[in-house]
């Protein structure tokens, strides 16, 4: 007997504030007669973060900023089997959307209602684990994408530039540092690194920070400098409430993960590490991703 295809879906817990507390996003789907909360299946070449924002708008008309992951979901369809990841977010834009096949409400419930009215049992526990977190500040780790061969260039390392895989990489990153709502950059000064950065500087409209100290020649032997560099950069964006991202080299990378208290973990090329933390600074969550490109 074949075994059934996974279908990878993916939807976000969407809350805002409200009078009585907070509330969730919850939809309505005409063909199942049931409320829910917004999901969907990714698309081909797809990251998971980029579905989720995708999907949410597509049904609710809500633009988002994802946070914390919460735990997936896996249950059986005719075709196969969903795996459902989940993503808490809140609301940063909004545009009009007419009912249609789909979705034909879409209404903002307190918990209490939906403990209620929620269909699926399995939607509730989303909401109350998403209830259940405390605010979080996300700080994203990047490694530069593909750049060419050392042997291959003959000028300063420093000014090696990405290869064409490494440029659509550095696209298709924009996406999902969008899906993040990443409001400030800092990238060590080499080419590589502003390289993968700047499509995203440049379509979110925010300041790009560059900084030597982070670069491979300086980086790499100074433990204690990117740590003052990382340190500094990730303190002033939990202050402000703002998500953020570092772009660094594989060699300083171990430095970086020392500075935000991750485990060795050694990252592909255009791989992120999202990092959640709390109030205080303190790390609760991580997970990471890689452009399909």
């Amino acid at each position: 007997m074949a075994k059934k295809a996974i279908i990878p879906t993916s939807g976000a817990v969407v809350l805002r504030p409200g009078p009585d507390g907070p509330e969730v996003a919850v939809v309505h789907r005409p063909r199942y007669d049931d409320w829910s909360l917004p999901k969907g299946k990714e698309l081909p070449g797809e990251s998971g973060v980029v579905a989720a924002v995708r999907e949410v708008r597509e049904e609710t008309g809500l633009d988002i900023r994802l946070d914390c992951r919460l735990d997936s979901q896996r249950y059986r369809v005719p075709a196969g089997e969903k795996l459902v990841s989940w993503w808490r977010a809140g609301v940063v834009g909004e545009h009009e959307r007419r009912p249609d096949d789909e979705v034909d409400k879409v209404r903002w419930w307190d918990l209490h209602r939906a403990r209620r009215r929620l269909t699926r049992r399995d939607d509730v526990r989303r909401v109350e684990q998403a209830l259940a977190l405390p605010p979080t500040t996300t700080v994203v780790l990047v490694r530069h994408a593909k750049a060419m061969q050392r042997s291959n260039w003959t000028l300063v390392d420093a000014t090696r530039p990405l290869t064409g895989r490494g440029r659509q990489q550095a696209q298709d990153l924009v996406p999902m540092l969008a899906a993040f709502g990443v409001r400030r950059v800092l990238s060590s000064s080499s080419t590589r690194c502003v390289s993968t950065v700047r499509p995203y500087v440049e379509a979110a409209g925010v300041e790009l920070l560059t900084s030597s100290r982070l670069s491979e020649e300086e980086g790499s032997e100074d433990a204690d400098g990117v740590a003052q560099v990382v340190e500094e950069f990730v303190a002033a964006a939990v202050a402000a409430g703002e998500p953020a991202a570092l772009c660094g080299h594989r060699p300083v990378i171990p430095h970086m993960q020392d500075a935000l208290g991750l485990p060795h973990r050694g990252l592909a090329t255009a791989e992120m590490v999202v990092l959640h933390l709390g109030p205080d600074g303190e790390p609760l969550a991580q997970e990471r991703h890689r452009p399909r490109s």
